[in-house]
């Protein structure tokens, strides 16, 4: 990065990208404050450099917004994600993938802030977007049903959730292979939707095949790993492109 900003200056689009991957290496290291100060710095200036509705800008924005909802300002996570769904859906429609999984990104945002039948809703309509736009067995669509199972359960829809807990796992280890970290976090899930129906014996098996498959796969301190050693139910952010 130093050498684009040496070479090309702060605001070129190629320093902008080199410092936007830096700060989410820094948030997938563990390096919080790092990387807060990163995708602020950045936002801030693709905003100030190319507008806010600019495609480049909404991207910066949705995980910077990601990042907040995480470890930050709620409120200021979704300010920040209406102003992104809205900007994909002035620029690129209502059936756009992007516009369909930022939707479902403020959908986790309203389920932290403790609104939940209005999350649920996002979620669903998520899940139906993105079955509609890229078939029912695309790996963004695996992502909108493992958020839909969890919004479903915290709602009260358990049989609701388990249906599609183990719809999902089943696709996403057919399409994607057992050991990708999507079928791995599917496999949590489903453990967590069977506890909250008693069925122990079941939901122990498949937690902790999905922690050994966790641990191969992304090692024992990733985060994924640690979460599902928690028992803290995965969730999957839509991460747009340029």
């Amino acid at each position: 990065m130093k050498i684009n900003t040496q070479v090309l200056g702060l605001e070129h689009p190629q320093t902008l990208r080199a410092e936007h991957n830096l700060g989410m290496c820094l948030r997938r290291s563990g390096d919080i404050p790092g990387a807060g100060l990163r995708l602020r710095t950045v936002w801030e200036r693709a905003t100030r450099v190319f507008g806010v509705d600019y495609p480049w800008t909404l991207m910066v924005a949705s995980d910077y917004a990601t990042y907040l909802r995480e470890y930050g300002d709620i409120g200021e996570a979704r300010r920040i994600s209406e102003d992104v769904v809205r900007g994909y859906q002035s620029q690129l429609g209502l059936a756009h993938p992007y516009s369909i999984g930022t939707v479902g990104n403020l959908g986790l945002v309203l389920r932290a802030q403790g609104e939940r039948a209005a999350a649920l809703s996002l979620a669903e309509q998520a899940l139906v977007g993105m079955r509609g736009a890229l078939g029912d067995r695309h790996p963004w669509t695996l992502g909108c049903a493992l958020n839909a199972t969890g919004h479903r359960n915290i709602t009260g829809r358990l049989e609701d959730a388990l249906d599609l807990s183990r719809d999902t796992l089943r696709t996403a280890e057919q399409v994607l292979g057992p050991d990708h970290p999507m079928a791995l976090s599917a496999q949590i899930a489903l453990a967590a939707d069977l506890r909250s129906v008693r069925e122990y014996e079941e939901a122990a098996k498949h937690e902790d095949a999905g922690i050994k498959g966790l641990t191969r796969t992304l090692g024992p301190q990733h985060v994924h790993t640690v979460s599902a050693k928690q028992q803290t139910r995965p969730y999957w952010d839509f991460e747009p492109q340029p």
